[in-house]
């Protein structure tokens, strides 16, 4: 099952557009979270660390997506802010403080919900239109078979990138 589960959320994640892959991702740290409130009311401090670190790994993913080159100050103002909010995760993990989960909570889903705001204004639509047009040369110059994408996905997700994800974003970035 956990196979076909993580098939479906491959093949949604490849052929949704960055916008809906970044709502998804807001609203899968903002589930986390909220799970990982109950577990440390349920004294199931295991499973809310799990949750936590979920979280922190989504965090992580969102900041390093960011463009900092384009995105100058804006960019740059959210990636504090996700650290922020992984330092405050990180302290409420330590301590089992719920107030500082909500803390997070509170800026992830004020995020969230200005991203999906935006997400359907022309503009946003022509950068979407933009970046897929980029991202569909560039994987079709780089030759990423569907197989890659979880490979590198999980590389990020542990905090680092594996030797095929290194491979594949070393030839991306010198074909650029």
């Amino acid at each position: 099952m956990q196979k076909v589960t993580h098939a479906y959320l491959q093949t949604n994640l490849s052929t949704d557009s960055p916008g809906r892959t970044i709502l998804a991702l807001y609203d899968g740290a903002i589930t986390f979270l909220s799970q990982a409130k109950e577990r440390v009311m349920a004294k199931d401090y295991a499973n809310k660390g799990i949750l936590i670190s979920k979280t922190m790994a989504i965090l992580n993913e969102l900041s390093s997506s960011l463009n900092r080159e384009k995105g100058g100050a804006l960019a740059e103002n959210l990636c504090n802010l996700y650290f922020w909010c992984n330092t405050q995760l990180a302290v409420a993990n330590m301590r089992m403080q719920i107030s500082l989960i909500d803390d997070v909570l509170k800026v992830l889903s004020g995020l969230r919900d200005a991203f999906a705001k935006i997400q359907n204004t022309p503009e946003a639509q022509a950068a979407a239109r933009q970046i897929s047009d980029q991202q569909a040369v560039s994987a079709s110059s780089t030759q990423i078979r569907a197989v890659d994408l979880p490979l590198m996905m999980q590389g990020a997700a542990s905090g680092g990138m594996n030797a095929r994800g290194r491979n594949l974003y070393g030839k991306m970035a010198a074909q650029q």
